[in-house]
């Protein structure tokens, strides 16, 4: 690798590791307000309304999802693509926007019409339709806040969307739900406290839009919409596969719910979704780097730097093994001690929990192979992908749910998504000879194994409560840190970042 190309990696491997600080720490606060969020609605409401919040959650999902068109995704490529080509950015937003009001509204007045035929004829709980009625309003604003947070990241401004993606809404959302229920409102607190947490994150993201992004356009400049027309074509051939992606993502996400809800009951869904939140933890390490990860690379592979973009590929692969291997090994040991903090009752989810966390590893250290299908242009290949192993998934929990219940569909949902990811892993070596893995993570693989090895050692001469479990994770997680600062695990690009971040925060 030349002296340019090495200057290149050091410094996006500078600026992801520097932003991913702040989204660190929007992160760490999303998953707390959102944790609150959802033990206050089983400890206040119990878990029949949080599985009634669950279904409503699904449910519009799917027409958030159409009513989207995949076009947040396509104008996140293509403003990063086009970077510096404002007519053309112009046109795109212009269009992209005024379709979205269109199709975002008519999605929401159709699940509204159809809240009570859903509610009663397929899940025969006439209570779930006044939690429908309500989330059909949220389209709108979600829908459009999605597509206004996809033009701030693709101009880096990570700040911002994190902050506004990532804690705004939730708390709110929080705030609002507690404030709701010290007045005395009844379920209905719940949906409309999300409702609001939506309508939050839309007016934020539109006003941080008008003042950061907006006036780098020209004034009253008129677009030649003959023009662009071409591009919009493009980039709309692009993103309307992801119309079909966004709704298999939904297929993993919740067709063991829906299954659930069917062949069990509204409360075992609220049971399986206290393991769904915990289980997602495992992919919080490459959220870290993962938002501004696709714009750099994709800046890059313009540019044809290839062999910068493989190095990024890699070693960002490596920081979320690296971080995500210790949080795994204690979701597969004591899965219990998690799902305790929504209470006793949920404990029946332990092995689902421990399924689930196996699927949301691959997608964690996998994750990087997708991105790099979507900054090749491979949507197509990925929703094939994505059709696969949803067929997959629903016929898996269509055996397992009935037989096994919740942990049926953690198990069900562990091999669909194990067989996704093998297939992204795949084929992003087939198109791009990229895979994100380095030697030094066999080393690490070794290092974790050892760390347990000591882990259950010293488990087997301590009592099982809260504090000793804080105990032994805090050892765990010590013997790891310093077997891996130890063992030459750390390359030059590590250390290189190590002395950066240190710098920032004034250690030498």
């Amino acid at each position: 690798m030349g002296t340019d190309e090495t200057e290149a990696v050091n410094k996006g491997l500078k600026f992801i590791a520097k932003s991913s600080f702040i989204v660190f720490i929007s992160l760490i606060l999303s998953k707390l307000f959102l944790l609150l969020y959802r033990i206050i609605i089983t400890q206040h409401y119990g878990f029949e309304i949080y599985g009634l919040f669950a279904l409503s959650l699904m449910l519009m999902g799917w027409f958030r999802l159409v009513s989207g068109l995949g076009l947040k995704q396509g104008l996140l490529r293509h403003i990063s693509l086009f970077k510096g080509e404002k007519e053309k950015i112009q046109y795109l937003l212009k269009i992209s926007f005024f379709t979205l009001i269109i199709t975002s509204i008519l999605a929401g007045i159709l699940l509204f019409l159809f809240s009570d035929f859903i509610a009663l004829k397929l899940f025969s709980n006439p209570n779930l339709a006044i939690f429908l009625k309500i989330f059909s309003i949220v389209i709108p604003f979600a829908v459009l806040g999605e597509a206004l947070l996809s033009v701030l990241r693709a101009y880096e401004k990570i700040g911002w969307y994190s902050f506004i993606a990532n804690v705004l809404g939730n708390l709110i959302k929080l705030m609002i739900l507690i404030f709701f229920i010290f007045v005395g409102i009844n379920s209905t607190a719940v949906p409309i406290s999300y409702l609001i947490g939506a309508f939050s994150i839309f007016v934020s993201a539109y006003f941080v839009y008008k003042i950061t992004v907006s006036k780098i356009f020209k004034k009253n400049k008129e677009i030649n919409s003959a023009k662009n027309k071409k591009i919009f074509k493009e980039m709309f051939s692009y993103s309307w596969p992801f119309i079909f992606q966004g709704v298999i993502i939904f297929i993993f996400s919740w067709v063991d719910s829906f299954m659930i809800g069917i062949f069990k009951s509204v409360e075992q869904v609220g049971f399986y979704n206290a393991a769904v939140p915990i289980a997602s933890l495992l992919y919080l390490p490459f959220s870290l780097f993962g938002q501004l990860f696709f714009p750099l690379v994709a800046k890059e592979f313009s540019k044809k730097n290839m062999e910068v973009v493989k190095q990024l590929s890699q070693q960002v692969g490596k920081w979320v093994f690296m971080i995500v291997m210790p949080l795994f090994v204690l979701l597969i040991i004591f899965p219990g001690a998690f799902l305790n903090i929504f209470g006793p009752e949920s404990l029946v989810a332990e092995n689902a929990l421990r399924f689930l966390s196996i699927g949301t590893l691959f997608s964690a250290l996998f994750a990087i192979s997708q991105e790099l299908l979507f900054m090749k242009g491979k949507s197509k290949l990925i929703l094939f992908d994505m059709v696969f192993a949803g067929i997959i998934n629903i016929i898996l929990n269509f055996i397992f749910v009935p037989l096994y219940g919740i942990t049926g569909a953690g198990f069900a949902t562990m091999l669909s998504l194990i067989i996704l990811n093998v297939l992204f892993l795949i084929q992003s070596y087939k198109h791009l000879s990229i895979v994100p893995l380095r030697k030094k993570m066999l080393k690490i693989t070794l290092i974790i194994i050892l760390a347990t090895i000591l882990l259950f050692i010293v488990k087997s001469f301590v009592e099982i409560n809260l504090l000793s479990l804080i105990f032994l994770g805090i050892f765990f997680i010590a013997v790891y840190v310093l077997l891996i600062l130890t063992t030459n695990c750390l390359d030059r690009n590590d250390w290189y970042i190590l002395r950066a971040i240190f710098k920032k925060v004034g250690i030498k």
